[in-house]
C-alpha cells in the first residue's frame, strides 16, 4: 500500500498497581508462607527473641526492611532472588496496616 498512513488509535492503559487492600491481603498470603514460620503467624512472634520480632519496625524502617529481606543478616537468610520486590513491598504493607491499626 504504497502511500498508505496507518493512525493508532488510543489503548487505554492497563494499570497493573494494585489498591492498598489487595497489596495487604497479598502481603498476608506472602508472609504466611515465607514469614510466619520464623516472625510468627499474624505477627505474633512467640521465639522469646531467638528472631526478630516485626511488631517493633517502624514505617521508618522500610528501606532497612527490604536490605534485610534482600540480603539477610544474621539468622535471617537472604531472600532475593526468591521474593520479588512486589511480595517484599506487599509483606511490607501487611505489616504496616497490621501495626497501624
Amino acid at each position: 500500500m504504497a502511500g498508505a498512513v496507518f493512525v493508532l488509535a488510543p489503548v487505554a492503559s492497563v494499570s497493573w498497581a494494585q489498591t492498598d487492600a489487595e497489596k495487604v491481603a497479598v502481603g498476608a498470603m506472602v508472609y504466611a508462607d515465607y514469614c510466619a514460620n520464623c516472625h510468627g503467624e499474624q505477627l505474633r512472634n512467640t521465639t522469646g527473641g531467638a528472631t526478630f520480632d516485626l511488631r517493633r519496625l517502624r514505617s521508618t524502617d522500610r528501606d532497612r526492611f527490604f536490605s534485610v529481606v534482600l540480603n539477610g543478616k544474621s539468622q535471617m537468610p537472604p531472600w532475593r532472588g526468591v521474593l520479588q520486590s512486589h511480595q517484599i513491598e506487599s509483606i511490607w504493607a501487611y505489616i504496616r496496616a497490621t501495626l497501624d491499626r
